[in-house]
Order: C-alpha cells, then structure tokens, then sequence
C-alpha cells in the first residue's frame, strides 16, 4: 500500500506542479538560452561569410595569367583554375560564349592538376585587334550543377607590320625539314617542301609571289604542326625566300630554300624540259660512243667478252629509244601535281583521254598531257579495258 501511494503521489507532482514544461512551450527556455536579434544576425553572417565564393556546383573559376598583349595571328592560352582540387578533378563540361576577336582553336582544354588548384587552359588565335575573352561556366557531369558565370575581360591586341616575303605566320618555332625542286614547265619550277612548326596556325601559310602554291598535307595541333607544301616559281629564281614572326624571339626571321632541280621522276612531278632532252641525248650518245670502242676492241683483239660487254650499253640505248605506253584516262578525272593522296589537283580531263604513260607509284601513274606538263592520275580514273 505504501508503494502504491508512492507512486500516486509522484504523478500527481508532475502534473500539478509543473504544468508549463508540458503546456507553455514558449516559457521553456531558460535565460542563458535565449537569443538577442542582434546574435541571430551575427550568426547568420557567419554562415554567409563560410560559404561565400563558392558555386552552386561547389567549384570557383577565376582567370590565370592571361596573355596581356597578345599579336593579331597569334595562338594564345586561355587557362582558368578551379578549386577545390578533389572537385576539380574530377569530369568537367564547358560552356564558352561571347568571345570577339578570337576563335577556339583548340575545344579540348590541357589540364595541369597542382596543389592550389587544377588549371584548364583553351588555346584562341587572335583575329582582330580588339579582343574580348569568353563568359566561362563549368559543369560537373557527376551531379550536372553549374558554376556561376566567369565573364571574360577585354584587351587591345597587336597588328604587325610585316616586311615583303612575308608568309603570313607567327610561330615558337618554324624550321623546313626538307625539300625538293623539280621542273614544272619550261618557264618555271615547283619546290617541295616539309615544315615543323609549335604554336602556330600553319593553314594560314602563303608565299608572296609564287606563281602557285598550295598544301599536299597538312596536321594542325598547337603543340606542333606539320605541312607538305608546293610553290610554282620562276626558273630565274636561285632560292625561294621567306619570313615568319618568331614570337619566342619576337622578331622576323627569315628562311631560304635553295634551288637545286632533281629531275626525279618516281617521288615528284617532273615534264619534258629541252634540258631534259638535252641531258637524255648525252647519255645516249655516251653509251653509243662505248658501243664503238668496244666493238673496236673486239676487232682488234679478237676477243668476244668484248662483244658480251657491248650488248649493256645497247640494251640502255633501245630501251630509252622505245616509245611509251599509251593509257586510256576518262573524261573529268583529275591530274594531281603528286602521287599522294588528297594532293592538288591542277587540272581536269575534258573526255576520254589516250595520253603517254611513264612510271607508277603506288595507285598512280605518271602521264604526259598535250600542254607539255605531267601529271599524276589515280589508276581508278583509266578507262575499263
């Protein structure tokens, strides 16, 4: 009995006693809980201050060492730095937009991951001497929330004042590797040759003055470009010159290929120049002239390893006497300047063509055409047999 009104007792006390902690909510807290105005707002500006800067995306973007005064041709790097690292890092889609004066050159941004942050650089060439740099937003594809927008800065950038000879492009480096002339036609020559160029719009590349000129081949990269490139000029001149804007260096430099005309036949174009002739009945002669002494030698000394011996240079003399074959080339084929492919196309077959044939390289033929040239022709334009 005594437990029983022990317990009714306690009930009773909370009940009774406390009635606030259970019906007034708002007379709970006690003094050292209570909050002024004036700490709510601080508090509030805390938490603000904390996450100040940072994205929806949780990344920052900001510009890095952008190029201040940049030359009109020239490719520059754009490089924005993004933290925090580990966000950073990981898959990121950009967005560029309201660029003038400048053009992506390369979409794909090179990526330097550091302990500061993780730097994305673009690669622009500069086309105007007013340039505004593009509004930049990332995205993280792992949860498709973007950044805040990175609005792009303006700046003046530099037209130069070439000198005569000058081929239209800027370059850290730019070095011919190798070349080659051959005759074109009687009145001129066409040169060959190959480039290695870094950071340099090598498509923008043109000789002053050359009669005609365009690329065989062509590889643009930022890091380093490559060409094969062919100049139709003058038999007059001595050397095809050149200059390009060293942006290393800054300053012009100036290349030089000399002219020294191959007649090589099977690797580039070559035609029926009277020197040409010339050179062929030279040979022809030497080889009759040693026809000669060798057959004198058979009469004098009775010996017939002299007459074995002469059947050679013979054998040289009707070989270079006999005709070539003739092939049959369908109307509107194309006669390239070289045997390779996607080379410059120079002219166009108007019909059904019969023209001589020389050498063949690969799936090309050699052909000699009416205008005292030659070119080359695909084996798949010869006309079904």
């Amino acid at each position: 009995m005594k437990a029983l009104a022990l317990l009714f007792f306690l009930a009773g006390h909370i009940l009774f006693a406390e009635p606030s902690v259970l019906t007034d909510p708002a007379q709970s807290a006690s003094p050292a809980a209570e909050e002024t105005p004036g700490t709510a707002q601080a508090g509030e500006s805390d938490v603000n201050a904390l996450f100040s800067g940072v994205s929806a995306a949780g990344l920052t973007l900001q510009f890095h060492d952008l190029p201040a005064r940049p030359y009109v041709g020239e490719i520059i790097p754009v490089t924005v730095k993004l933290t925090p690292v580990d966000l950073a890092s990981g898959n990121i889609e950009y967005t560029l937009q309201n660029e003038e004066g400048i053009r992506i050159f390369s979409d794909t941004p090179r990526r330097s991951v550091k302990e500061d942050g993780v730097y994305d650089t673009f690669y622009f060439l500069v086309q105007s001497s007013s340039v505004r740099f593009p509004d930049i937003t990332a995205t993280l594809t792992s949860t498709g929330k973007t950044t805040e927008a990175l609005i792009g800065t303006a700046l003046s950038a530099t037209t130069l004042s070439p000198p005569s000879g000058y081929a239209n492009v800027l370059a850290d480096k730019f070095e011919v590797i190798n070349y080659k002339t051959t005759p074109y036609n009687n009145e001129s020559n066409v040169v060959i040759f190959t480039v290695k160029a870094s950071r340099c719009n090598i498509g923008d590349f043109s000789i002053p003055n050359a009669i005609k000129q365009g690329f065989e081949s062509k590889f643009s990269n930022v890091g380093e470009s490559q060409m094969t490139y062919y100049a139709i000029i003058p038999n007059t001149d001595q050397n095809l010159n050149f200059s390009f804007f060293n942006l290393k260096k800054q300053r012009y430099e100036s290349l030089v290929i000399p002219i020294v005309v191959d007649d090589d036949t099977v690797s580039t174009q070559s035609d029926l120049s009277p020197t040409d002739a010339r050179h062929t009945e030279l040979k022809i002669g030497a080889a009759g002239i040693v026809v000669i002494l060798l057959f004198g030698m058979f009469y004098w000394r009775r010996n017939k390893w002299y007459l074995y011996i002469s059947a050679l240079p013979m054998f040289y003399i009707v070989y270079t006497l006999l005709p070539n074959q003739n092939v049959c080339v369908k109307k509107d084929a194309p006669i390239y300047l070289l045997p390779i492919k996607n080379g410059t196309i120079f002219e166009m077959t108007l019909q059904d063509e019969h023209l001589e044939s020389e050498n063949e390289v690969g799936d090309f033929i050699k052909i000699h055409l009416g205008n005292d040239k030659v070119g080359w022709v695909n084996k798949r334009d010869l006309c079904p047999n």
